[in-house]
């Protein structure tokens, strides 16, 4: 028999109150490091993608830029082919990283059209600067948003799905304003 705290317990008693202890402490060390090693889980499969998927919304935005700054169909014709292959290389990446950032693949989609929407928009300079405008905001907007999924370790937050979808929206709407205007010849 022992005695702790004054309180007579036997062997087998004790020996079973040590391994309940021990079981809960195993539980509660369990569910402390589950969302950690969930959070390295999500990065390691993200890591192969951050450098390729962010050069490649940075490139779509500075050839926008230049398409809009160009003045020559010759010299636009030569960023053509860049835009080309930045689309190509993001709509690779795009469904390799469907998973991991779950909600973001119709933005992804989207950006791929920026240089298309300013090509298509040179004629109303004005209507072209605001697509180049939108569709830099949506580009940094989802740049800024996988950094933060990357460092964290998570997925995209509503709340940045509800942002992109609005800078989503008003960047295609633009473009579809014009296009409608362009039908109707107003």
């Amino acid at each position: 028999m022992i005695t702790i705290l004054q309180i007579n317990i036997d062997e087998g008693t004790a020996t079973l109150a040590a391994a309940i202890i021990a079981a809960i402490f195993s539980l509660l060390t369990l569910l402390s490091t589950r969302p950690t090693e969930i959070r390295a889980a999500n990065r390691k499969t993200l890591e192969a993608y951050i450098p390729d998927l962010s050069d490649t919304i940075h490139q779509l935005i500075a050839i926008s830029n230049i398409l809009l700054k160009n003045k020559t169909e010759e010299s636009r014709g030569n960023w053509r082919q860049k835009a080309e292959d930045a689309k190509d290389k993001l709509k690779d990446i795009r469904p390799k990283i469907r998973y991991p950032l779950w909600g973001l693949e119709d933005n992804i989609l989207y950006l791929t059209r920026l240089p298309d929407f300013t090509l298509y928009t040179l004629e109303d300079i004005e209507v072209a600067k605001k697509v180049v405008k939108r569709g830099t905001r949506l580009g940094d907007s989802l740049d800024n948003c996988i950094r933060k999924c990357y460092l964290s370790g998570r997925t995209p937050r509503f709340y940045e799905l509800w942002t992109l979808k609005f800078y989503r929206w008003h960047f295609s709407k633009t473009r579809n304003d014009y296009k409608a205007k362009r039908k109707t010849g107003r």
